[in-house]
């Protein structure tokens, strides 16, 4: 062989180990983004809660992408139902990535991760998040889910829910006075608003300061208890900030992300995939996050007090 094709042939092999080493690191730190290393290795002291609490929901968000986590992840809340039965899910946005397209991916992307739960009649109420607004899908999901507009309320017992499209609240008088007016009528012991988007957060996106300038303010001077959102995937906590408590639960099966700096009111902040449960009733909240093992990860309890 002459020693110009001996070159070339080391030359093809360097470029094939480089390509090789890029495609493997690009691989590992996909998976490194993706990966859910926390495991609860040591169960939590949590207040048990009464077995006919009259309001047992779950809520989670940022799921709809078919992934093996998700699908996983669905299994435990199925586990979940059968041992302590709900009858309620809160979808917090981002429910079919890339572009909200539930016509062509609600078979793969949700009635085959959560069709057991359809089958035993769960409802499912859904808020719109950013990705499902995009190339005009935001319609066909609000038909898909029967959502009455892209913002509405949904009473429940000792609860009042308050759905938001939190994509287009700032930009959208109508549902900001609607928001106001509907949590000034609200007598429910507890007021629980549902959105998308995190008004305080330590993860990728952090706090959503447009909306946070407008809706924070309305949630401590109606009495709101509870801001539930997901759009950073990974799940924290937050200690009460004015009587409101912040949960972001971005876990419910899409990839993971990494938290930032983390904010000195974060209680708890796990980079994991989760949903949480809340069960009810005119005096008291109980709060679990279960992850796909089925551990519960974290836990609170909530007592109706006149600050509330």
């Amino acid at each position: 062989m002459s020693t110009k094709n001996s070159r070339g042939t080391r030359l093809a092999w360097m470029v094939s180990g480089v390509l090789l080493v890029g495609l493997g690191l690009a691989a590992w730190g996909a998976w490194w983004e993706d990966w859910d290393f926390h495991r609860q290795t040591q169960p939590l002291a949590c207040a048990p809660s009464p077995a006919n609490a009259p309001v047992r929901f779950i809520a989670f968000g940022d799921y709809g992408q078919g992934t093996p986590f998700q699908m996983q992840l669905a299994k435990q809340m199925v586990k979940t139902h059968d041992q302590t039965p709900f009858d309620t899910v809160l979808l917090l946005g981002d429910n079919i990535y890339g572009d909200g397209d539930i016509k062509r991916l609600a078979k793969p992307y949700f009635e085959k991760p959560y069709g057991p739960l359809i089958q035993r009649n769960v409802r499912f109420l859904a808020a719109i998040g950013n990705h499902d607004t995009r190339k005009g899908h935001m319609k066909d999901q609000m038909e898909y889910f029967k959502m009455p507009n892209d913002f509405y309320k949904v009473s429940k017992g000792p609860v009042d829910f308050f759905i938001l499209n939190t994509t287009f609240f700032v930009r959208n008088p109508k549902q900001q006075q609607w928001l106001e007016k509907s949590l000034s009528e609200s007598k429910a012991p507890w007021k629980i608003v549902a959105g998308h988007h995190p008004l305080y957060s330590s993860g990728r996106n952090g706090n959503t300061e447009g909306l946070r300038a407008i809706l924070e303010p309305m949630l401590q001077r109606h009495g709101v208890t509870l801001y539930l959102c997901g759009h950073d995937h990974d799940y924290e906590r937050f200690k009460p900030i004015h009587n409101v408590h912040y949960i972001v639960s971005g876990g419910g099966g899409g990839f993971l992300t990494s938290f930032r700096d983390i904010l000195p009111e974060s209680q708890v902040h796990l980079r994991t995939h989760h949903f949480v449960m809340v069960e009810a009733t005119a005096t008291d909240i109980w709060l679990k996050a279960i992850n796909r093992h089925g551990e519960v990860i974290d836990c609170d309890h909530w007592r109706k007090t006149s600050a509330h």
